[in-house]
């Protein structure tokens, strides 16, 4: 009897010791830098790891309140998952814990949270690896698995053209259309097949020739040197990396002269876009953009200097011309009276600045901003420590241009997030606009950089890539005007319609969403 009661007096103190450990803190720990004293005990346990992301999470995270109305007490995750952790450094004497159980583990911790943004790395220092989990992918995923299927089959490929090609080849849909596709990755690849081109080119040339000149060989010696340096590239993970030894190629064998060898500008990869306008029958003007990155890119355009590379120049340029003709487009026919409507495509788009606004569907409205939503911020490091709302008010056009009276139809779907969601709320806010397709990812709270985390008592925890805990944590929780957390839920459409999948992804049929906005454009409903 003597020893079952001192088991259970050391049972006890050890769960007194454990929950001592879950405290909130009255002082703010910065976590945006890296630093020995904050991460160095995570860099090699499982249950350090935890208490700096419930920590975090704890002084941080913007919808606490919101989590409770939900049924989530962050305290009883403390209780139930710090000794899980723990038990994992315990297991990782005996043997390696692998991801997919650090993945699982940390799916139960996070995955109930609602904030459509955030993403949690860990790093599993037994694998050397980082597992990633994200709350939002999870519960669309799940809970919304036909449209997130829809939405991810669509992205598929290439995306836009197939659906736009359709039109255009059909008698009488397009009267105009431009598109340019400056996305990052596009960019990279332009020139590393640029590169490609030319070396195997020479190489092929050069061994069709029975006595290749000494010219000859030292270009074979050079294509060869080429494709070394481009297969080398496979080994990289980061943009930075990739776009440094790209032009470190594009520098080396800038005396070839070869078209569309250039050095990148790291700004235009970052914010790269792929963007079209079109002018359909009944002067209805869309636009498509696949990410919210405009505003660099006419920026550039409108103070472009001899300082900047000629290729960024060229590409902001291209860029500028496709949205300026929508732009005018808009202009021209309503003062002419001749204006059908106006599409805003934002499915697939996974959102960007807040400047954008002002470009999309700011550029519509008059001058002056528009009060989409209310939002809060974080004001200290207790976990229900907020500001009080105050109106969201996204930025519109601010040089002259016509208030647009003719209907308006933003199209969005399950992977409208973040400011395509804004974009989406703002049209269900205006009279003669509707939101047509599906619901929107439920994303909305807003995002800040490392370097405003003490002014906002909120931020990035960690550094991704560098610090064994990462957490791309939003601030700035928003609100829709009628009171309204819609993260983890969304923008529910006026006018809800899926897409033909069929049609889609053949090419060779309508977009069905699309016609349904055309639809509501030409007839009013």
């Amino acid at each position: 009897m003597k020893n079952y009661i001192k088991g259970m007096a050391v049972a006890a103190m050890m769960l007194l010791a454990l929950a001592s450990c879950r405290r909130e803190s009255d002082t703010l720990h910065n976590y945006s830098y890296v630093d020995d004293l904050t991460w160095s005990l995570a860099q090699k346990s499982y249950g350090e790891k935890f208490k700096i992301l419930w920590e975090g999470l704890n002084s941080n995270y913007a919808i606490w309140d919101y989590e409770k109305e939900h049924g989530l007490d962050w305290d009883e995750v403390y209780d139930k998952y710090y000794p899980k952790f723990v038990e994992l450094d315990t297991l990782s004497t005996k043997r390696t814990i692998k991801d997919d159980e650090l993945t699982a583990l940390l799916k139960e911790v996070v995955g109930p949270l609602h904030d459509g943004h955030m993403n949690v790395k860990l790093y599993n220092h037994m694998t050397q690896k980082f597992v990633k989990v994200s709350p939002g992918d999870e519960r669309n995923s799940t809970e919304r698995k036909d449209d997130y299927y829809e939405a991810v089959v669509a992205l598929s490929g290439v995306p836009r053209e197939p659906d736009l090609t359709y039109y255009r080849k059909t008698q009488g849909k397009l009267k105009d259309y431009k598109s340019v596709n400056a996305t990052g990755a596009l960019q990279i690849r332009s020139v590393m097949d640029s590169l490609s081109v030319w070396a195997n080119r020479i190489l092929k040339a050069t061994s069709q020739k029975t006595l290749p000149t000494e010219e000859e060989l030292s270009d074979e010696r050079t294509a060869k040197a080429i494709l070394s340096g481009l297969n080398q590239l496979n080994g990289l993970s980061s943009n930075e990396a990739i776009i440094n030894a790209v032009n470190d190629l594009a520098i080396k064998y800038s005396y070839l002269n070869i078209n569309g060898v250039h050095e990148l500008d790291a700004e235009m990869i970052e914010n790269g876009i792929h963007i079209t306008y079109a002018l359909f029958e009944g002067n209805i003007a869309y636009l498509y953009f696949d990410s919210f990155e405009l505003t660099p890119f006419l920026t550039t355009y409108q103070t472009s200097t001899e300082s900047l590379k000629p290729y960024a120049r060229q590409l902001a340029a291209e860029v500028a011309d496709v949205w300026y003709s929508w732009f005018n487009a808009i202009q021209d026919l309503h003062n002419a009276g001749q204006l059908g409507g106006v599409i805003i495509d934002v499915r697939g788009n996974g959102g960007g600045m807040v400047s954008d606004y002002q470009y999309v569907l700011g550029a519509l409205l008059p001058s002056g901003g528009q009060h989409v939503m209310d939002s809060r911020t974080k004001k200290g490091v207790g976990r229900y420590d907020y500001s009080p709302l105050v109106p969201q008010v996204m930025p519109t056009y601010e040089q002259p241009h016509v208030t647009v009276t003719e209907p308006i139809a933003v199209l969005a779907n399950i992977r409208s997030v973040s400011m395509a969601e804004m974009t989406s709320m703002g049209a269900t806010l205006v009279e003669n606009a509707k939101l047509v397709g599906t619901r929107t990812w439920g994303g909305l709270c807003g995002l800040i950089g490392n370097e405003d985390y003490s002014f906002t008592y909120a931020g990035h925890i960690g550094v991704s890539g560098k610090t064994p805990v990462y957490v791309y944590c939003p601030c700035l929780a928003a609100f829709s005007r009628d009171g309204k957390i819609l993260e983890g839920v969304g923008v529910t459409p006026d006018i809800e319609v899926h897409l033909d999948l069929g049609a889609w992804k053949s090419g060779n049929g309508p977009d069905s969403q699309l016609d349904r906005a055309l639809q509501y454009i030409t007839s009013g409903k």
